[in-house]
């Protein structure tokens, strides 16, 4: 795993003809650098957040705990050199199935949960990302939802 995302950072975007390898992991990136945007938000980016981030990650993608920091610690820097999570969008949008898309919102919610307190800025991102990722305002409220029951203790 670490040396596809070293590979992927000193390498770039892949070739024309993409191995599946290099599609997933784009897409893996792309989602863990919307939940990092999303933690950032508040300017208050804590280890409850990165855990709440790795923990997503590593359960959706079928991770190692190890394999999950790595690629969260990858998203990470990828979020700092974008100005805009518009590029993280459109490959989530191209990458993600309705329900992946459906799971990643819920996940955002629980990022944005994740250190108590839910952020003007961050119910924004996070409604934006819905919009932009075709899904109702239903779907996005009932990610709200289920976000918040699970980040009560």
């Amino acid at each position: 795993m670490l040396e596809r995302i070293l590979s992927y950072i000193a390498d770039g975007p892949p070739a024309p003809v993409p191995h599946p390898d290099s599609i997933a992991l784009r897409r893996e990136i792309a989602a863990a650098a919307l939940m990092v945007e999303a933690a950032r938000l508040d300017q208050k980016f804590d280890e409850a957040e990165r855990a709440a981030i790795t923990r997503a990650v590593s359960s959706h993608f079928k991770l190692t705990p190890e394999e999950a920091a790595e690629l969260v610690a990858v998203a990470e820097k990828s979020e700092r050199r974008s100005y805009h999570p518009w590029a993280f969008i459109q490959a989530v949008k191209r990458g993600f199935n309705l329900e992946e898309r459906k799971e990643l919102l819920q996940a955002l919610w629980e990022v944005a949960y994740a250190d108590g307190a839910l952020h003007k800025f961050e119910v924004h991102l996070v409604n934006h990302i819905c919009q932009e990722l075709e899904l109702s305002q239903e779907a996005c409220e009932a990610a709200r939802k289920r976000a918040e029951t699970a980040a009560r203790p």
